[in-house]
């Protein structure tokens, strides 16, 4: 995925939200280039995160995973469990970025704690995934304030970004218009923030857009398409399905 990404292609995935191994095993064989698991808005415990992450196996689909905070010891147990990347959350000034890239890293790149127990297929393949780790780890980091935008050079300048995403109504609430992610303030943000990545060659996401605005994200140079989530596409299939039942008893009645 990031050779791919590094050619400037696109690519498309979803989100999981829900604490449940049968989903993501749905999800893994649609198709998508990847699959982000939520743990920030969600609640699912460590040992559930794992029982996921295993519902991936065999699949050609990379499982990514949005840890709850930039906390060290948490992007450590979810690396060690074998997760391909993650996306840290809020993450809006240069040190907070240094201290994202540093716990996704071993020494002396950074400080991630040495313990890759499923992640080096329990002593397996140990020795050859540490010396990959560095490099293979997807770490993005996802921008989610306005103000952050006024110095998105300076924090992509820090070695280690491997993309960015954007936040768009975490954004809004950064400037008291919580709900307001459409708004022109937000994407003036989000433009700026795209078209920095694009002159550090760093590949970038939007999140929360689903198929809405994707030829603009797409014109901007947005290679990480996210459409839609698990619970949504559950929902709307049962309101379809209710629909569509009510409109055959009502021409039979």
């Amino acid at each position: 995925m990031k050779r791919r990404l590094a050619a400037g292609e696109t690519t498309c995935g979803t989100w999981v939200s829900l604490p449940s191994p049968t989903a993501c095993e749905v999800t893994a064989n649609v198709g998508f280039d990847w699959i982000l698991v939520d743990s920030e808005h969600s609640l699912i415990n460590p040992e559930t995160l794992q029982h996921m992450l295993m519902a991936f196996k065999g699949s050609d689909t990379v499982p990514l995973i949005r840890v709850p905070w930039n906390d060290h010891v948490i992007i450590k147990q979810v690396l060690d469990m074998g997760w391909d990347g993650v996306i840290i959350p809020q993450v809006n000034t240069v040190d907070e970025v240094r201290q994202a890239v540093s716990a996704c890293r071993y020494p002396p790149d950074g400080i991630r704690g040495y313990g890759p127990r499923r992640a080096g297929n329990y002593y397996v393949d140990e020795e050859e995934y540490v010396a990959l780790a560095n490099e293979s780890i997807i770490c993005t980091i996802q921008v989610e304030s306005v103000a952050a935008a006024d110095h998105i050079d300076e924090m992509l300048k820090v070695p280690g970004v491997d993309s960015v995403y954007v936040g768009r109504n975490d954004m809004a609430g950064s400037i008291g218009r919580t709900g307001e992610g459409q708004c022109d303030e937000v994407w003036n943000a989000v433009r700026k923030i795209f078209a920095a990545a694009k002159a550090a060659g760093i590949p970038c996401g939007n999140a929360g857009l689903g198929l809405d605005r994707i030829d603009e994200t797409l014109e901007m140079g947005c290679q990480l398409i996210g459409i839609g989530e698990d619970t949504g596409f559950l929902q709307k299939g049962m309101v379809d399905a209710v629909k569509a039942y009510r409109k055959i008893i009502d021409q039979k009645e």
